[in-house]
């Protein structure tokens, strides 16, 4: 019989984190993610994989090692590589040696791309003044020679934009802007800064020539309120720069056509603000002279990218990597829909889609060779975090095969539960929407708890949950679903919560845990409800509109809309949810807060709540927490120093096994101890 799933089983899993794969399609490069638990941290490291034998090699020994690249001419990898402080870019001869850095600098270098001939690649890095950055050497003893004022007054902030912050990344140094650095594998050659300018530029393409590179860039005079990224493509030998975009929408993700014809790109208008749907455009190039942008893939009823939420991969930007085969007439790109994240085909003259990928799986990342026949995919599903799977496509049918078993010996030992699927619908929008429901083992019926996502422009997907599984390994049953505001169900499914947060999401989560009662495996006197970010604000709003819960555990949660546009990195931004400010209708901030329905709160609460996030800041956990202790409730605030709105995906190893402890201890209490 096989043992429940624990917190700190979590410290024995390895992810492939990444993948590439070289022109020819026979090698594949993965990024392996695993934990010290001594050391309290990741460790990461790049393996080669034979595509034909599946056989695998160790390329890097990390600790610290990420974004491999392979050259296209096949005779070298770049990757960056975690030095002191700083992320440096590295190559590795095939030929034979030991990785070399290309840059010792006191900076993070990021995203490297290689230009057509093998022999030089750009790298993302903030400059100030445009000057390249100090060596690390360089930046020491420039350190060590401060003075007592410079060196006991640098701490001190002077704030002049109102963006100044970003969870994860922490307070902003406004004085560099992210440039385009081209580095040399002669080492004769120094570097060259290409961009220039007191904005950043990032996701950089290059021409096949080698003459022209693509990226994205935001030129608005006041970037903070209006975060619209452009595309441009500057002429190298020139220096010249044409804008490919119209300045009213955010674009992002260049690349170029194999024939150099065609500049594609992502974006959208914002025309529904943050729950506008992204479409993929493309421009002529006429000697790097941009034409008309034209819309070539309108997704409709799915997304482009991973939407797709867990709590085994760190959250970003979704994958909006673009495949373009040699004849221009077929694209390939992630897509995400109603809780499964597929590879999917478009064919230009005939308009049609054509899914490569089916089934409940969720494609985290992907890459092709250059004929785009051959595929390497990292796969997460219901039973594994993650697997590397080789594909071939043959223009008709899509075959996969796993090449790698990476946390088979763990699963085998321990039990884990199969989501089950169902629909439901709520009124008035009456749309069917998506659920599934964990069952553990034993006789029921169980008690439930309700999971609610984050975003809320995110989707659940039936894919290997940790949280999920570890409650379901306390016995304790587990209902999730997708909402209106999900992604993965087209823009009028997101857009329809858009400033009314509370409602008609409020009614689709609450039909969607009374589908999953109606099944009779669960009991409704024992439910809880939880959640994290907007999942949170649920959560929040939840136990302050009904009695039904036994207990609630509320995470890096959303309480007091008014306070929260001026203390969130990106808050300010409310304006447009909220179509005004909280001085110009104060009323409209506080009826969207569930700070004002704290009095009805009577559901024993546990707050978790990161010290260090900057999305949610911990000022909405602690107003939460003082008026429950002044009204008497039952109530437990756990802080997490020195963590980020990510501590469930990519926090400090032990205290996401502190934080997964907390709540089991929790639950079990409140919904299993009578």
């Amino acid at each position: 019989m096989k043992r429940p799933l624990v917190p700190e089983d979590l410290f024995r899993f390895v992810i492939p984190e990444d993948v590439e794969i070289n022109a020819r399609g026979d090698q594949l490069y993965v990024v392996e993610q695993s934990m010290d638990q001594e050391k309290n941290t990741y460790r990461r490291h790049i393996l080669a994989v034979d595509r034909d034998t599946l056989e695998s090699r160790p390329l890097t020994q990390g600790p610290h090692d990420s974004s491999p690249r392979p050259a296209p001419d096949g005779r070298h990898l770049a990757f960056l590589r975690r030095v002191d402080d700083w992320q440096q870019p590295f190559v590795l001869s095939f030929a034979g040696g030991e990785p070399r850095a290309l840059a010792d600098w006191a900076q993070d270098a990021a995203n490297p791309v290689w230009f057509p001939d093998g022999q030089s690649l750009l790298v993302e890095v903030d400059l100030e003044g445009g000057e390249l950055p100090k060596t690390r050497e360089g930046h020491k003893k420039q350190e060590d020679d401060r003075g007592p004022k410079e060196k006991y007054t640098q701490d001190v902030r002077y704030i002049t934009r109102v963006f100044y912050r970003l969870d994860t990344a922490g307070y902003l140094d406004h004085t560099r802007h992210r440039q385009l650095v081209r580095l040399y594998l002669d080492g004769d050659k120094k570097p060259e800064v290409l961009t220039h300018g007191a904005f950043h530029h990032s996701q950089a393409a290059i021409h096949p020539s080698g003459t022209y590179v693509a990226y994205q860039s935001n030129r608005q005079k006041d970037p903070d309120m209006k975060p619209y990224d452009d595309i441009f493509v500057l002429d190298i030998r020139s220096g010249e720069e044409r804008q490919i975009t119209d300045g009213h929408g955010s674009y992002g993700a260049p690349q170029f056509s194999p024939d150099g014809q065609w500049l594609y790109y992502f974006g959208h208008s914002y025309s529904e603000g943050f729950y506008t749907q992204t479409k993929l455009f493309r421009a002529a190039l006429h000697d790097g002279s941009p034409g008309r942008p034209e819309l070539v893939w309108d997704p409709e009823d799915n997304d482009f990218g991973n939407e797709a939420i867990d709590d085994m991969h760190a959250h970003g930007a979704p994958s909006r990597r673009l495949g373009i085969s040699g004849d221009g007439n077929r694209l390939v790109a992630l897509m995400s829909s109603r809780g499964s994240v597929q590879l999917a085909e478009w064919n230009i003259t005939e308009r049609r889609k054509h899914w490569l990928t089916e089934g409940t799986r969720v494609i985290y990342g992907w890459a092709s060779d250059r004929s785009m026949n051959r595929f390497v995919l990292l796969q997460a599903d219901a039973e594994s975090p993650g697997d590397v799977f080789a594909g071939e496509y043959d223009g008709r049918q899509f075959n996969m095969r796993r090449a790698t078993q990476y946390n088979q010996e763990l699963l085998n030992e321990v039990a884990v539960a199969r989501p089950q699927h169902f629909t439901f619908q709520s009124q008035p929008l009456g749309e069917e929407m998506d659920g599934w429901y964990l069952l553990p083992e034993g006789v029921g019926p169980h008690p439930l708890a309700l999971e609610v996502h984050g975003g809320p422009m995110t989707m659940y997907a039936p894919s290997f949950f940790f949280e999920f599984q570890i409650l379901v390994s306390a016995g304790i049953g587990v209902v999730f679903t997708n909402p209106h505001g999900s992604r993965g169900y087209g823009e009028p499914f997101c857009a329809a919560i858009k400033g009314a947060w509370g409602e008609e999401d409020f009614r689709d989560v609450m039909a969607g845990l009374d589908r999953a009662l109606n099944t009779k495996l669960f009991d409704d006197k024992r439910l809880a409800i939880l959640g994290g970010s907007y999942g949170g604000f649920m959560t929040n709003w939840a136990i302050g509109h009904s009695d039904r819960f036994r207990a609630a555990v509320t995470m890096r949660s959303v309480v007091d809309e008014f306070s929260f546009f001026g203390t969130s990195d990106v808050g300010y931004l409310d304006e447009w949810e909220w179509d005004t400010t909280p001085w110009q209708n104060p009323q409209r901030y506080l009826d969207a807060s569930p700070f004002m329905s704290v009095s009805k709160m009577h559901t024993p609460l546990l707050i978790l709540h990161s010290e260090e996030d900057y999305r949610c800041p911990i000022s909405q956990a602690e107003e939460l927490f003082a008026a429950l202790k002044r009204l008497g409730r039952e109530v437990a605030f756990a802080r997490f120093p020195g963590e980020s709105h990510e501590l469930s995906r990519s926090g400090k190893p032990w205290h996401r096994v502190k934080r997964l402890e907390l709540i089991r201890e929790w639950l079990t209490n409140h919904l299993l101890n009578e």
